[in-house]
């Protein structure tokens, strides 16, 4: 079962599945990153979800260039021919992307260079992310565009506050019910330290 990892962090308390690349990416404790998976230049926060086949940090070409051919701006050709020009420095192929904490990726998702993902989202399966996500959106589509949010503003304000994900365990064992319920006001009120 291969993993190809070069450049990366994985911690020791998430998990990269089979067959997947990931490199120059980080990815937090407590998430997972499904088959298949192509990950370049990312950030993978705590307890998120990525499902199968999901790809991010593919590089871009450039649009403003007579050619969008690799072959007049960097040394990474895909054919093995070069003109001997050299690396044309305006021109930025891979930029970061950042996925927050607890968020959730659909099977067959596409995340595309510089995205920045909120904390809590939900990116439906088989979207194309081409902007930013806003903490505890639902964006679907191609390309990805907000259905709704998951919770009202005032929840989603407490959650921010909260920053559960950086809990230590203990404290999050000590508040099993609210992790097990559906959330509301009064439950957030509720949490012990």
């Amino acid at each position: 079962m291969f993993v190809y990892k070069k450049g990366s962090q994985i911690s020791s308390k998430s998990r990269v599945f089979p067959f997947s690349r990931f490199t120059n990416s980080k990815i937090n404790d407590f998430s997972y990153l499904g088959l298949f998976a192509f990950v370049n230049n990312t950030s993978i926060g705590k307890y998120c979800s990525i499902s199968m086949n999901f790809k991010a940090g593919l590089g871009a070409h450039p649009k403003t260039l007579p050619s969008t051919s690799p072959i007049f701006y960097t040394h990474k050709y895909a054919i093995k021919k070069s003109f001997g020009f050299k690396k044309l420095k305006k021109v930025s192929e891979y930029q970061k992307i950042i996925i927050g904490h607890d968020v959730w990726i659909g099977a067959d998702v596409i995340i595309m260079d510089g995205v920045k993902v909120g904390n809590g989202a939900i990116i439906a399966a088989k979207a194309v992310v081409t902007k930013d996500v806003p903490n505890y959106a639902i964006v679907g589509g191609v390309p990805a565009d907000t259905i709704k949010y998951r919770f009202s503003k005032d929840i989603i304000s407490k959650l921010e506050k909260l920053k559960w994900w950086d809990w230590s365990e203990e404290k999050i064992i000590k508040n099993k019910g609210f992790f097990r319920n559906d959330i509301t006001l009064e439950s957030i009120n509720q949490i012990k330290d």
